[in-house]
């Protein structure tokens, strides 16, 4: 408790000098921030230097999570979310989607596709398909950032896979932490589908429309999306390839370096400080102090916070899975930072997004205990499941390619008969009154 007053005394001392000295300074005023970021660079170089070994690691074990595991997971989801959004899959979901994502999350139809995509294939494909429906004219600057809070989320391959066999070795828990973390993600859309309401007026859409009516009207959008776009095949194949290619070597940067940053965190003691003071709040919730710095890590990268997690066998399994949920929900720094990186041009803004991964955290530790608790779901039952994840842990570039293909084949299967059954019901519903 002594070093957190010492802490507390010095946030509050640079807070007073930066309050009444440097705010009254015009030229430092303007360049504070500068200064400040770098003084934060040369002080990530000059702890680079001072250790070489650590960061070289740091930085091999970024680049073989990013062959191995994220490049091969990531690739096909992102070249078919191109593909498809101007091909005009995404024009037909959301014209016959509009009657089910308005009424519950207050956004377009398109938004269908930005959700399976995100809640399917991981971080931080949703975020990617919600600026490709905003750039395709799909969806208003509110409804991205409505979308933004609860459509890019963690995958089944991370989460059976990475974090439940190859973390805990247990991979039946893989099922109980991907259905809290689904139902997280929705919770946060209802949650969201309020923001900024009063500012826009819903669009109307058509409940009910006959079958003759609405293939009529889907063979024109698709015509009118082809001669929009006017490429061939061909060229949107080979542009998919190369945006994909791009934007996978900008994510790849984004963990490698946060691979050496929390590395060099732990190593400035800093990562002890975050956790010095995440126990005023977290102990009295019940929190052990042990898993304080596996939260302060994941708060900047999940990986390395749930592996931490991971390897304290002694404390409650409950806990152990709650915090692992959170972390999980809140995804961490890194990807944040792939986040903005993507929706810079966008005219997004992050707060709503950030906001939502905290609650998104908060949820999904909550859905972990009552799934815990209060349900059948037993690790017996799950573990059936989740056999074919244990070649995962091997991080085994075949086996992540194969498993990411075929996530996207039963999307894609389970998104073309879910439309056929809104279509059908639809109709007979008409033709029943």
């Amino acid at each position: 408790m002594f070093n957190i007053f010492i802490i507390m005394i010095c946030v509050l001392l640079i807070y007073s000098f930066y309050k009444y000295t440097v705010k009254k300074l015009y030229f430092l005023n303007i360049y504070m921030s500068s200064l400040f970021l770098c003084a934060c660079v040369l002080l990530f170089i000059l702890t680079i230097i001072f250790n070489p070994k650590q960061s070289f690691d740091a930085a091999l074990s970024g680049i073989n999570l990013c062959l191995n595991v994220v490049f091969p997971s990531l690739f096909p989801f992102f070249v078919a979310t191109e593909l498809l959004t101007n091909l005009g899959l995404v024009h037909i979901l959301g014209i016959i989607l509009e009657p089910i994502m308005r009424p519950l999350f207050n956004v377009p139809g398109s938004g269908s596709f930005a959700f399976a995509m995100g809640i399917i294939s991981g971080y931080p494909v949703g975020a990617k398909v919600i600026v490709d429906l905003k750039q395709k004219g799909l969806c208003t600057k509110t409804e991205g950032e409505r979308l933004l809070t609860f459509c890019n989320n963690s995958g089944p391959l991370f989460i059976l896979g990475a974090v439940a066999v190859g973390m805990f070795h247990q991979p039946a828990i893989g099922s109980i932490l991907f259905i809290a973390h689904f139902l997280g993600s929705l919770t946060v859309g209802l949650c969201f589908r309020f923001y900024k309401s009063g500012k826009n007026k819903t669009k109307t859409y058509k409940r009910k429309q006959s079958l003759s009516l609405f293939l009529k009207r889907v063979i024109k959008q698709l015509k009118m999306v082809r001669e929009n776009d006017g490429r061939s095949f061909g060229e949107l194949f080979g542009d998919a390839i190369k945006n994909s290619v791009n934007l996978l070597l900008k994510i790849g940067g984004f963990i490698v370096f946060f691979s050496v940053l929390i590395n060099l965190l732990k190593y400035l003691k800093i990562i002890q400080i975050l956790s010095q003071l995440l126990s005023i709040f977290l102990v009295p919730l019940g929190i052990e102090e042990v898993l304080l710095p596996a939260i302060a890590s994941g708060l900047f990268e999940i990986t390395t916070g749930i592996k931490m997690i991971s390897t304290h066998l002694a404390l409650p399994f409950i806990q152990k899975l709650m915090v692992t949920s959170f972390i999980l929900g809140w995804a961490g720094l890194s990807i944040h930072s792939q986040v903005m990186s993507i929706i810079t041009k966008m005219n997004i803004s992050i707060g709503p997004y950030i906001l939502g991964k905290g609650l998104h955290g908060i949820f999904s530790a909550i859905y972990t205990y009552l799934l815990l608790y209060y349900t059948p779901l037993s690790t017996t039952v799950l573990s059936q499941y989740n056999k074919s994840f244990t070649k995962v842990t091997n991080q085994n570039i075949l086996e992540s390619l194969y498993l990411s293909i075929i996530y996207l084949g039963n999307l894609l299967f389970f998104l073309v008969m879910f439309c056929i059954f809104v279509v059908l019901t639809t109709t007979f519903n008409k033709n029943k009154h």
